[in-house]
């Protein structure tokens, strides 16, 4: 049998029965110490403690760390910055990605190029190696390299985890065409900023990103009636053309020819995604007649203008002097947020009460944001998520209020919400902590970040947590990742996870593996058992009397060859148990 055969059964078992919880050193008839409280801090509210990092929190303070974290700006992260200088894409400009990794019409033109009779066979297999460097999957590799590198090495680690709450909260898929170029400056712009700001922002800022509008489709949003009035306007636009001089005349003409493109008419997409999942939530109060009116409020709220699109669409590589040419489009300018009148629908809208007059035009849009930012459902909704993500599946009632009120009282500052929720009663409470499974996410990134994990392959890492079922940017529908925890306490799950553990220890991860040195360093400086090194390393806080006894029984039933595999064993076992994977 295999050597982990014992903690597997001990690991599936566990968490079948719903047991995947971990001991902690205080209860509900004992007082937590601060050193409680900052190792459940930094295991809910961070990618995981590394070692060290208790004890510095305690050495500041946790009022003062928190504080420090929720200004992030006043954290020195120049080392994580050094480890980005060669992930560019993360900070690249639109018409830099694009220049480096095409739209999918140019790429065709590539193939169709590869292909062609009239180039030599060189030229044609150069031209298929081009087409593997402009390929967009650099840009997900990127993306992905950014997302692993900040949550295991930046010191802002709070802010990289409402980053990522926020992007799931918002949720726009990076694998639906034009979203490949889009999500690095959605993320960077609409999401990022915000995160300690004012909600209201956060939500217009993610309803005008082209992102967003092209992934829920309300870039195509029109009026029914928008191409009749369209019709009218162009021919009231004819009348003062014919004044115009023939040159101009000529170049007039060409642009209301390019404009010309019919609308598919109202598009629903994004107006109930913008209630049901960004703001109000299912049980909002709002009705269906509240959806087709908010969709027929955002109605031309879209990007470019048509002829920049419709240019784009054209483009075409080219081979010339033995090399390829990419066409020179302004990306910027083909997705930048336009407010389209002739397809707005003009007529008035009534949304959950509220009349919006007729004629309100770019502004009726804005207005409606600001209203769904400040209800008391929004509220709710936002406290419920976030006390869903950071302390219960079915969090307390009292906390879910608590943080409604602070919500409603500070106008939607997340940053006083942030704080209300990891300075609350309900966060530290003994019947809460301990009882989450890791997301696949934060399970991978902690394991990293308490055994100095290096990550130069972010393929390999990407590659793990598609097959541990999160990989980031890749959640198709609005909805994002779920928050609840117990969709990753399956036995099936459990296995996948325990493989990764040992993978990892082992070394079979090209790539990405401990620093095994340091690790090991440690246990010799101390000279003492090195099991009882790393329990106290990995788990602080943890109970791991049962965990001892499941690793003493696997090293008697097939005892290690050496020192060195009786530690990379104990690792394993470590990582991969009901202990490390809870939090």
């Amino acid at each position: 049998m295999s050597a982990l055969t014992r903690a597997t059964l001990y690991t599936i078992v566990l968490s079948i029965s719903g047991l995947v919880k971990s001991p902690v050193a205080y209860t509900q008839e004992t007082q937590a110490t601060d050193r409680d409280r900052a190792i459940h801090l930094l295991q809910r509210a961070t990618y995981g403690p590394r070692p060290g990092d208790v004890d510095a929190v305690l050495s500041d303070g946790i009022s003062d760390w928190l504080d420090r974290q929720l200004h992030p700006e006043r954290i020195d992260n120049a080392a994580l910055e050094t480890l980005l200088d060669g992930v560019p894409v993360a900070s690249m400009s639109l018409n830099e990605l694009a220049g480096q990794y095409p739209p999918n019409q140019v790429l065709q033109s590539v193939r169709q190029l590869s292909q062609s009779n009239s180039l030599e066979e060189s030229d044609q297999r150069r031209l298929r190696r081009e087409l593997g460097e402009h390929s967009p999957r650099r840009i997900l590799d990127g993306l992905a390299t950014t997302r692993i590198t900040n949550a295991v090495h930046s010191e802002r680690q709070i802010e990289e985890m409402m980053t990522a709450f926020w992007y799931d909260h918002f949720n726009v898929f990076w694998g639906k065409d034009a979203t490949r170029l889009l999500v690095p400056g959605y993320e960077r712009n609409a999401i990022r900023p915000h995160v300690f700001g004012k909600f209201e922002d956060m939500v217009l800022a993610t309803a005008q990103h082209p992102a967003m509008l092209f992934y829920l489709d309300n870039f195509q949003s029109a009026a029914p009636d928008s191409s009749l009035r369209a019709r009218e306007r162009r021919d009231a636009n004819a009348r003062r053309m014919r004044r115009m001089p023939a040159q101009t005349r000529a170049q007039a003409t060409q642009r209301m020819e390019e404009r010309r493109r019919p609308r598919p008419g109202l598009n629903e997409n994004y107006a109930r995604e913008l209630l049901e999942l960004h703001t109000l939530g299912v049980d909002g109060g709002y009705t269906q007649a509240d959806v087709i009116d908010v969709a027929r409020i955002l109605t031309g709220w879209t990007f470019g203008e048509q002829r920049s699109r419709m240019q784009m669409r054209q483009t075409q590589a080219s081979y010339e002097d033995g090399r390829l040419v990419l066409p020179d489009t302004d990306y910027e300018e083909v997705y930048r947020f336009r407010f389209r009148p002739e397809f707005h629908d003009t007529g008035e809208k009534t949304v959950m009460g509220r009349v919006f007059e007729a004629g309100g035009g770019h502004e009726e849009g804005v207005e409606l944001i600001r209203m769904l930012a400040h209800h008391p459902s929004t509220a709710r909704h936002i406290a419920t998520q976030l006390a869903t993500r950071f302390v219960a599946d079915k969090p307390p009632l009292a906390l879910v209020d608590h943080l409604a009120a602070v919500f409603l009282a500070t106008s939607g500052d997340l940053r006083e919400m942030t704080r209300a929720l990891f300075t609350s009663d309900e966060f530290y409470d003994p019947a809460v902590v301990g009882n989450r499974v890791k997301s696949p996410f934060l399970l991978v990134t902690s394991t990293l970040r308490m055994t100095y994990g290096r990550t130069a392959n972010s393929r390999v890492l990407m590659e793990t947590l598609r097959s541990l079922g999160e990989a980031p940017y890749l959640a198709e529908p609005p909805t994002g990742y779920e928050e609840t925890s117990a969709q990753w306490a399956s036995g099936g799950a459990m296995l996948t996870r325990m493989n990764f553990a040992t993978s990892y220890v082992t070394g079979e991860l090209r790539g990405v593996r401990p620093d095994r040195n340091r690790i090991f360093g440690e246990i010799r400086r101390r000279g003492e058992d090195s099991v009882a090194v790393l329990l106290d390393a990995l788990l602080p806080g943890t109970d791991t009397t049962e965990l001892m006894a499941v690793i003493e029984e696997e090293l008697q039933t097939t005892p290690p060859e050496s020192d060195r595999e009786s530690r990379l064993r104990v690792l394993g076992l470590i990582l991969g148990s009901p202990e490390f994977q809870s939090h």
